[in-house]
């Protein structure tokens, strides 16, 4: 049976899409609900129907699945406890469903997580967060910081506060000259 890695819910981005279902998943759904409509002929008492009955006819007049329908039918089988000979399991399609929708599910989100990953590992940063726009409106007071420049080298001022001009005008001259030694 298929496992999923790392799975944290739906995806967004798979919301509203369908997937066509195979003939072999078609024909264990078939086989399961002719079984029931067998059983439930022979057993009057039975009025309401066995959980996953419509959701089995449905899928056989459609021939596909809702993405979300998807996530039910692999959340019921995760969660289910009973016996796989059960006439529920096999009215979800039993092992061949499972199977199918653990594999499709995987492929898809794998798909989805591919190019981010790529992205992500050759330096672009950000690739799994959702895409947002700043709002710029909202600023304060730490994230504003004003850089004022350094005046150490401004002569005129050095001479006022009474630093000698020329202090300065040799450091420059070692500086210059330890460049271009360099």
């Amino acid at each position: 049976m298929a496992n999923r890695k790392n799975n944290k819910g739906g995806n967004s981005k798979l919301h509203g899409k369908h997937y066509n279902c195979p003939n072999y998943v078609l024909n264990a759904i078939g086989n399961a609900v002719k079984t029931y409509e067998t059983l439930k002929k022979e057993d009057i008492n039975n009025n309401k129907p066995t959980e996953g009955y419509k959701r089995a006819k449905g899928i056989l007049e459609k021939k596909e699945i809702e993405y979300k329908q998807m996530k039910r039918i692999k959340n019921w089988f995760d969660n289910f406890e009973g016996d796989h000979k059960d006439i529920e399991y096999r009215l979800n399609g039993g092992k061949t469903m499972h199977n199918w929708i653990d594999s499709t599910l995987n492929k898809e989100t794998l798909a989805l997580k591919g190019p981010k990953k790529i992205k992500s590992e050759t330096g672009l940063s950000n690739q799994f967060i959702k895409q947002h726009e700043k709002d710029n409106n909202k600023v304060n007071k730490h994230t504003l910081k004003m850089k004022i420049p350094k005046i150490s080298k401004d002569i005129g001022g050095q001479v006022w506060r009474g630093k000698p001009v020329y202090e300065e005008i040799l450091r420059m001259q070692n500086l210059i000259i330890y460049e271009s030694k360099i």
